[in-house]
C-alpha cells in the first residue's frame, strides 16, 4: 500500500507540473482582452513574434471596409473570426480574394482597389471619360460622280490604293447613365490623310482657274493626291453593358485642309512630290457612324456632305472613308 501511495502521489506530482507549465504556456502565446463584466476577446498566437505580427492589423478599418463575417460557431456559443493576410492587405479568412491587374475582387462580385491609406471602388461600367488614343485605318472613295463627265475615266480611283488614316484623341463623357445602357457623346480631335489613288498615268495638274489631268508621258508606279484635315467629331453613343455590340454611334464632324500634295512614283522608281492647294475646299464637313465590338476593333464610316473640290474648279466629287479603328 505504501508502494501505492508513492506512485499515485508521483503521478499528481509530474500532472500538476504540466498543468502549470500548460498554463505558463497560455499565458505566454496568448492575448485576453476584457470587455465588460461578460466578454472576453481571446487572442491566440504560436509563440511571441506570431502575437507581435497583430500590430500590423487594423481591426477597426477590418471590421468597417470588409465587414465581419462568422467563420463558424462552436455547440458553446463561441464565434470565431478568422484573419488572414494578402500582400499586406486584411481581410476575412472565408472571404475569397481574387487578384487582377493590382485590383480584389471579392467572392460578392464587388471591386476594390486597396492603396495604402483609402480603399478606392472601380468606375461604374458605363463611365468612360479618360482620354482615349484612336488610330483609325480604312479606304477612300467617291460618294458619287457626275453622270455625264466625258473625263471621269481621268480620276478614277484604285479601290485597294485609295486608303484612308487618322489619329484621333478623344473623351466619351456620359450624359445619361443607366443599368445596362448609357448615352456617351464623342468628343475631340482627329488628323486625318486622305490619300486618292488615280488608276491611271494622268497627274493633276493646277491651272490658273482650275485643276487638269494630263498624261505623265511613261508608266507611273504610283499617281496620288494626298489630303491632310484636322476634325473636330461631334458624336452621341449608346453604350451597351452586355453582349458582342460595345456601343453605337452616329454623328457628324467638321475639319479644315492643313496640307496637300500630290505624288507620283515611275516604273523605274523616281519620286515626285508636289505641295499645293489644288483648288480643295479648305472646310469639310459630313456624316459619321461607328459600330463596336466588344474586346475587338471598331468599325466607322464618313460621308463628305460638301464636295472635294471648290466649285467649277475640279470634278464634282464627294469622298467616303470606311475602315477600323484600334483603341
Amino acid at each position: 500500500m505504501k508502494i501505492m501511495k508513492r506512485i499515485v502521489l508521483a503521478l499528481l506530482a509530474v500532472l500538476g507540473t504540466l498543468g502549470i507549465a500548460s498554463a505558463e504556456e497560455v499565458q505566454k502565446d496568448s492575448i485576453i482582452v476584457v470587455m465588460g463584466d461578460n466578454s472576453r476577446i481571446i487572442i491566440y498566437g504560436e509563440n511571441k513574434e506570431e502575437l507581435k505580427k497583430l500590430l500590423n492589423y487594423d481591426v477597426n478599418k477590418l471590421l468597417r471596409d470588409v465587414g465581419a463575417k462568422i467563420d463558424a460557431t462552436d455547440s458553446e456559443g463561441t464565434t470565431r473570426i478568422v484573419l488572414d493576410e494578402i500582400n499586406g492587405e486584411q481581410y476575412l479568412k472565408n472571404e475569397k480574394v481574387y487578384e487582377r491587374s493590382g485590383y480584389k475582387i471579392t467572392a460578392k462580385g464587388d471591386t476594390i482597389r486597396y492603396t495604402k491609406t483609402t480603399v478606392k471602388k472601380t468606375r461604374p461600367w458605363w463611365q468612360n471619360d479618360q482620354d482615349n488614343f484612336v488610330i483609325s485605318i480604312g479606304l477612300n472613295a467617291y460618294g458619287k460622280k457626275p453622270e455625264n463627265d466625258p473625263n471621269a475615266d481621268d480620276y478614277d480611283l484604285r479601290p485597294l490604293g485609295s486608303r484612308y488614316f487618322a489619329l484621333g484623341f478623344y473623351r466619351n463623357p456620359t450624359l445619361v447613365k443607366g443599368q445596362d445602357v448609357a448615352l456617351r457623346v464623342r468628343l475631340g480631335l482627329e488628323f486625318s490623310w486622305y490619300n486618292f489613288m488615280f488608276d491611271g498615268d494622268k497627274v493633276v495638274r493646277k491651272r490658273e482657274d482650275k485643276i487638269e489631268f494630263e498624261e505623265f508621258g511613261q508608266p507611273l508606279r504610283k499617281n496620288k493626291l494626298t489630303v491632310c484635315y484636322v476634325t473636330v467629331p461631334v458624336m452621341p453613343t449608346v453604350a451597351i453593358r452586355k453582349g458582342i455590340v460595345s456601343h453605337i454611334g452616329a454623328g457628324g464632324y467638321v475639319g479644315y485642309r492643313l496640307d496637300s500634295y500630290t505624288k507620283t512614283k515611275t516604273q523605274e522608281g523616281k519620286k515626285d512630290h508636289n505641295h499645293g492647294g489644288y483648288w480643295l475646299n479648305d472646310f469639310r464637313y459630313g456624316l459619321m457612324a461607328e459600330i463596336g465590338f466588344r474586346n475587338s476593333v471598331d468599325l466607322f464610316f464618313q460621308y463628305d456632305l460638301n464636295e472635294l473640290y471648290q466649285v467649277a474648279r475640279g470634278p464634282q466629287v464627294q469622298a467616303v472613308s470606311f475602315g477600323v479603328r484600334l483603341n
